[in-house]
């Protein structure tokens, strides 16, 4: 035998293993496997013939050959070389294939030998045969041989006493395989990459060989293509009419032509000029939430520097002009709209439309306001405006005027109502909060003191329609940024109660509570144009320390806005995530099921965890028998697919309830967040990125269950160093208490499968009725799945408990035992992803780090980067706080019946106006919100309120009132006494002569003609006057105001202060909020990036402790995570919350809130 053949025996498998890794040929396929029947003669075999007396002949296990001469029995490495490894029937092979196989084996042989690379060297691809027969009268080794050959190698150990094993890692080091896998890893590298770049060439060859053809084709067609004459470009006025330029042909406007929108002006600066004699305005005439009214200017009286006064008079009809008055040109608009487009900041007057048409007194009249927002594309080219009165509307710009002067900040001159908002949004112009909402949403939004749980009608770029069911169906605009809708509130309250707190200079992750409505930061379309976005107003010769500047500043201490990343980095962000995913590949044993009692011997070899360490839980009931089927069930109008579980003694289980009984009945060493039943999760597969410039095996260094591999596919750089560590490591100042003495605990023996019996997991429970209306008997783990956050706190079982490790109630104690990886990101550090799938609810790992107070930790802080991994042990004051939103909408919820009662009972009432009317100086009752809310103080129609008559009327009307019914009075007495003295004369003087009747009938004609025209005069006169009257009355009615900011938030100081006491006030007097540091001491839970649009959430659990303050923070799945996705959750950054820090996000989510700080 040749010096190949002793590498026959153990080499075969790993020269073959190595030879696989080349492609395949094209599968060959064999109908059958023999199509030659052999007819043997019944009388020469005499009358004995059976059924089996037709045998097939061998063949030569080539498909190519087909021999049936001379065949001898076919070594591993042979079949294996052909591709009938898998088929035990093809067993013979003749003497001309098996010298092909020797001579391929020989060469493999002499390359490994020699120390030559295999993957290096022209080897032809194995040859792959699939046979598809269903014939089992194919004739075998059993049948013809009854002592056949030994089909399996049989190591027969030395003289020298060596071990197969022992031999196996001789041969290995002597032939060299470390380095062959090495270098053959090396290789295909530079395979990949040479394939890579000649792609790039061929795609690069590709778009020039497209771009000649594209070329050619409008070469073709611009041949038959009219002839386009350019002409200069066209001017476009402020009153939108083309000039015409001379020539001829067809007119195209070029690109530098800037075509208004909504007959928008063109854009400029905004001039204002000095009012004169004889020039009609828009004057305000009582208060700024009245509306205005046109005037005309007589005279200046006083000129200043933005404070000129003006004698005007206002315009009634020629009778009924008013008395000149005195009013500063802050209370004065122009008459005719502006001539360029309005800057965002800019005091204007604006025309409000109502939503109800019945309301004319409202609808169509100026009020005054601040511009919001410039025309853009994303507001359908309209102003935004915010009236002084807390309403906010779009208008065109046909119906803006702009206000004859202003301060130099002008949200010095807006109501005190609405000056701080104003003057906030002003300073964070173009980007500012929003809550995102979308139509049929539900959000709690305050009206008239109270918070109402209001409905999402329509959203209209930066407006919201609500809807308030419990109020006669009342709707309302509201600004998306104001603090009336409850998410903004509440972060605005958050960030007023650190306020109070001790100096925070430092950032921190806290839990975030589930919640639909979410505030996001952006621009929202106003930063195409900032040029226009920036008011003209005087800028001051020398900067003044301290002097609040105005929103036409720019600022460089402020930083921009990211726009679109450069497309290197753009490139880095598609390249961290490229990779393939490996699916393992198990042989499928088909076990008959057979009825019996499941025990222990049903495991088989038993399938102990540890066997497998480190691969996907998921995937580790394979290993042991077990197998995973996706099932079609038919039925008659839907199929459906589910997922059922094979145990390896053949009994099928169809829901994980099934299987936790399974594995207690054989005592399996396997766990119940083994398996999933998710369609989509695939257990099988494992990622693995392309490139892999830093590769480190654990990153843990052994401190895991699980080792941690760590890549850059970016660059060459390394992760800070840091001290792994997978406990909690408390310091001197933190009193964390871990006597296991202090604990609740069970006693139960069912692994805590009756969640009544289990007193840790009762006490779960029992906390859920804090924040809802009763207990939640569904709360905690299902099968040590977490599918939602339980805000008020998961208790696991402990040490002290009875129950073993399989305990449905213990998760988060648990080492890690997910597949994970750190890796390099383009934009956001590093972070981590799962090399498998993650089912939904199941868990992640933990966060752990340092344990700091407060002081210790805003020292530290200070520096630089000192909080980037700062973690808030905030759950007392999550959970207080959401207690408090609860108690008030439980208030609110009794106090609506009782609302809508007395709406019932007094909105058909219209006779009692006196009773309805809402007065600007009365004071508001804040004692209780019923009193301030109360319909008696407010009459709702079209969402008007109408003042009381000023006293000038008032005294009018009582004259008016007093006159004629003096006058009545005298008509009556004239009349009484002129019949008594009609009938004296004539009981007395009967006698008297005619001429004396006629004389007096002429004297009485005269008198009334007389008296008819002093009677029309007046007339005529108090008509005039009650025409005026009734214009004033509808000039000094005002629509109710609605204040941006709710009183809760004015009053928010004291509202702090009245604030009960929390629970963390018992612990002691200093005791603040404790914080969880893994900047340099941590595990793997710190590198979880942030998003907007996270895939685990975050869950407070209590293990080793039930102090309040010292939860353990642990991550869940939000949903079913895919292999190879960067696992994120949502720091809950308060934006705002530290001064002079601003953190852009750069998540990427769809969703994206914009910023993080």
């Amino acid at each position: 035998m040749d010096t190949a053949s002793p590498l026959r025996g153990p080499c075969v498998t790993l020269l073959e293993a190595e030879h696989d890794v080349r492609l395949t040929m094209a599968e060959i396929i064999d109908i059958s496997d023999d199509d030659v029947v052999i007819e043997e003669d019944p009388k020469k075999k005499g009358t004995n013939t059976t059924a089996g007396s037709n045998k097939r002949a061998f063949r030569c296990l080539n498909s190519d050959c087909r021999a049936e001469e001379k065949l001898i029995k076919a070594e591993e490495y042979v079949r294996r070389y052909f591709g009938v490894l898998p088929y035990p029937k093809k067993k013979r092979v003749c003497e001309s294939c098996l010298s092909e196989a020797q001579q391929q084996q020989d060469s493999l042989v002499d390359c490994l030998t020699s120390g030559r690379l295999l993957l290096a060297e022209k080897i032809p691809p194995p040859k792959t045969t699939v046979v598809l027969t269903d014939s089992d009268s194919d004739p075998s080794d059993d049948e013809v041989e009854s002592s056949g050959l030994e089909s399996e190698y049989v190591f027969e150990e030395e003289e020298d006493g060596f071990s197969l094993e022992e031999t196996i890692l001789a041969l290995t080091k002597e032939l060299g395989l470390y380095r062959q896998v090495k270098e053959g890893a090396k290789h295909l590298e530079d395979e990949l990459l040479k394939i890579q770049e000649s792609f790039s060439n061929l795609e690069s060859e590709y778009s020039k060989t497209e771009t000649s053809l594209d070329n050619v084709r409008k070469d073709f067609y611009n041949t038959f293509r009219l002839e386009i004459m350019w002409q200069n470009s066209l001017d476009i006025g402020p009153s939108s009419t083309l000039t015409q330029q001379d020539g001829s042909g067809e007119v195209i406007a070029e690109s530098s032509v800037v075509v208004p929108n909504e007959n928008l002006p063109p854009v400029g600066p905004l001039q204002r000029w000095e009012l004169a004699p004889n020039e009609m305005v828009y004057a305000m005439k009582y208060s700024l939430f009245a509306r205005w009214v046109q005037a005309q200017i007589i005279e200046v009286e006083t000129r200043k520097p933005n404070n000129t006064a003006y004698r005007i008079r206002y315009n009634r009809n020629a009778k009924g002009a008013g008395l000149p008055r005195i009013i500063p040109g802050r209370q004065l608009a122009y008459y005719e709209p502006c001539a360029t487009r309005i800057p965002v900041g800019t005091r204007i007057i604006a025309k409000y439309k109502d939503d109800d048409p019945k309301n004319t007194t409202i609808s169509g009249s100026f009020y005054v306001g601040i511009v919001a927002e410039i025309p853009t594309v994303a507001n359908k080219y309209r102003y935004l405006i915010f009236f002084d009165d807390g309403y906010a509307q779009y208008v065109h710009h046909a119906d803006i005027r702009v206000v004859a002067e202003s301060s130099a900040c002008s949200w010095e001159d807006v109501s005190s109502d609405s000056r701080e908002f104003i003057k906030e949004y002003l300073q964070m112009y173009p980007e500012r909060p929003m809550v995102r909402l979308q139509k049929w949403n539900y959000v709690k939004t305050e009206w008239n003191g109270r918070w109402w749980r209001a409905q999402v009608k329509e959203v209209d770029g930066s407006l919201v329609k609500m809807f308030f069911p419990p109020l006669e169906g009342r709707c309302e605009w509201i600004y998306r940024g104001s603090t009336r809708l409850s998410p903004l509130f509440h972060k605005k309250m958050n960030i007023q109660a650190q306020a109070e707190q001790p100096v925070r200079a430092i950032r921190r992750r806290t839990a975030a509570l589930p919640s639909r409505a979410v505030v996001e930061y952006g621009t929202f379309g106003q930063d195409q144009d900032l040029d226009t976005a920036t008011p003209a107003v005087p800028t001051p010769s020398a900067e003044v320390p301290g002097q609040p500047r105005s929103v036409a500043r720019k600022s460089t201490s402020r930083p921009s806005r990211p726009g679109t990343p450069p497309k290197e980095v753009l490139l880095k962000v598609e390249q961290e995530s490229r990779g393939f995913t490996n699916q393992h590949s198990f042989q499928d044993k088909v076990v008959k099921f057979a009825t019996h009692l499941c025990t222990s011997q049903c495991l088989g070899a038993g399938d102990s965890m540890k066997k497998y360490k480190g691969l996907s839980p998921l995937l580790q009931p394979l290993l042991f028998g077990w197998r995973r089927q996706f099932v079609k069930i038919c039925r008659k109008t839907v199929n459906r697919y589910e997922i059922y579980y094979t145990a390896p003694c053949g009994r099928r289980l169809g829901s994980i309830e099934d299987v936790f009984k399974y594995l207690l009945m054989t005592e399996s060493n396997l766990e119940v967040d083994c398996f999933s039943f998710e369609l989509s999760v695939m257990v099988t597969h494992e990622w693995e990125p392309f490139k892999k410039i830093v590769d480190i095996e654990d990153f843990s260094k052994g401190e895991e269950n699980v080792p941690i591999s760590c890549v850059n596919s970016l660059e060459e750089v390394l992760p800070q160093e840091l001290r792994y560590c997978n406990v909690r490591i408390p310091t001197e100042d933190v009193p964390l208490d871990l006597d296991p003495d202090f604990l609740v605990c069970c006693d139960c023996t069912d692994e805590c499968r009756d969640k009544s019996k289990c007193e840790c997991w009762q006490q779960t429970i029992a906390n859920t009725k804090i924040l809802e209306r009763q207990e939640n008997q569904s709360a905690g783990y299902t099968y040590r799945r977490l599918f939602e956050q339980v805000q008020s706190g998961i208790y696991e079982c402990n040490t002290k408990c009875k129950c073993s490790n399989h305990c449905l109630n213990k998760v988060v104690q648990h080492p890690l035992r997910l597949k994970l990886q750190l890796f390099k990101t383009a934009r956001r550090g590093w972070g981590v992803r799962t090399l498998h799938d993650v089912p939904r609810g199941g868990f992640i790992c933990v966060y752990v780090g340092r344990m700091l107070n407060e002081a210790i930790a805003n020292e530290e802080g200070k520096i630089m980067g000192g909080d980037d991994y700062y973690a808030e042990l905030d759950y007392i004051e999550v959970m207080e706080r959401a207690k408090e939103g609860y108690e008030d909408e439980a208030v609110n919820i009794e106090e609506d019946t009782l609302y809508q009662a007395d709406l019932n009972d007094q909105g058909g009432s219209e006779s009692n106006d006196s009773d309805s009317l809402f007065s600007e100086n009365d004071t508001d009752n804040t004692k209780e919100d019923t009193d301030f809310s109360h319909p008696s103080c407010i009459r709702r129609s079209g969402g008007v309120a109408k003042r009381e008559k000023s006293a000038r009327l008032q005294e009018r009307a009582a004259k008016r009132s007093r006159s004629s019914s003096q006058q009545k009075k005298e008509d009556s007495s004239r009349s009484n006494s002129d019949d008594d003295l009609a009938k004296s004369k004539k009981s007395k003087n009967k006698g008297k002569k005619e001429d004396d009747s006629k004389k007096e009938d002429k004297e009485g004609d005269k008198e009334s003609s007389d008296k008819d025209d002093k009677e029309g005069k007046k007339e005529s006169k108090e008509k005039d006057e009650d025409e005026a009257e009734e214009e004033d009355e509808d000039d000094e009615k005002q629509r109710q105001p609605q204040p941006f900011v709710p009183r809760q938030l004015m009053e928010a100081n004291t509202a702090l202060a009245k604030r009960p006491k929390s629970i963390r006030d018992y612990f002691g007097t200093d005791e603040a909020v404790y914080i969880m540091d893994a900047k340099h001491t941590g595990n793997i839970g710190r590198f979880l990036n942030h998003s907007c649009e996270p895939n685990v959430f975050v869950q407070n659990v209590f293990v080793d402790t039930h102090d309040l303050r010292f939860p353990w923070i642990a991550f869940f799945a939000i949903s079913n995570i895919k292999a190879g996705t960067e696992l994120t959750w949502d720091y809950s950054y308060d934006v705002g919350s530290v001064a002079g820090k601003i953190k852009y996000c750069y998540c990427g989510a769809r969703k994206c809130r914009g910023r993080l700080l």
